[in-house]
């Protein structure tokens, strides 16, 4: 089984949240801690974010990297960039503070996904779409990912596709990757976990 370091990127500005979304609970949790439990099964777990309120939860935290010339607003690709050039372990899986549902075998179907295929990078996808953050990388792509920063650019999917990405098929737990961008959400979803109890 491959090394793998985990990466949960917590560094958004969370504006529709009015607070760091990962810091935001369910359940009596942080939903970052809803995400870790998930992650646990890899070999480093890191944080991408300035809040030390991560670290006083007993997470390591990793900044954004100060590159020359690479822009500070370079969106969650900064953090992925960041955590592969911090990870110990030469494989780096990411996924956002803020999806608390994530499957227990994602880290494990993920890096058994690139073991089997040799490819360098994997992405969840739902059925529908691809989760463009919950992808697992070799720590070579830096390079490549730093270049693209470089020009100015910024998109996910864009960079994704300029390596090559190839999907792991989650679409019979697509529901797993649903995000919490509002509180509105995080009451949604809360409601729903309690009635199912």
């Amino acid at each position: 089984m491959l090394k793998v370091t985990a990466v949960i990127l917590a560094g958004g500005q969370s504006s529709r949240m009015g607070h760091d979304k990962g810091l935001m609970e369910l359940q009596g949790k942080p939903l970052i801690n809803h995400v870790a439990q998930a992650l646990q099964k890899t070999d480093e777990l890191l944080v991408n974010s300035e809040n030390l309120e991560y670290a006083a939860l007993g997470f390591t935290l990793i900044e954004d990297l100060n590159t020359p010339d690479v822009p500070a607003q370079s969106g969650p690709l900064l953090g992925v960039f960041s955590g592969l050039k911090q990870a110990e372990n030469d494989w780096v899986l990411f996924s956002p503070c803020d999806t608390p549902l994530i499957p227990n075998d994602y880290a494990t179907r993920m890096s058994q996904f690139a073991s089997d295929r040799l490819t360098k990078a994997c992405v969840a996808y739902d059925g529908d779409r691809q989760q463009n953050l919950h992808v697992l990388l070799h720590k070579s792509l830096a390079d490549s990912l730093q270049m693209y920063l470089l020009s100015g650019r910024r998109k996910t999917y864009e960079w994704l596709a300029s390596v090559a990405v190839d999907r792991v098929d989650f679409s019979a737990e697509a529901k797993l990757f649903r995000n919490i961008n509002t509180p509105m959400d995080l009451q949604l979803l809360s409601n729903e976990l309690s009635t199912k109890q």
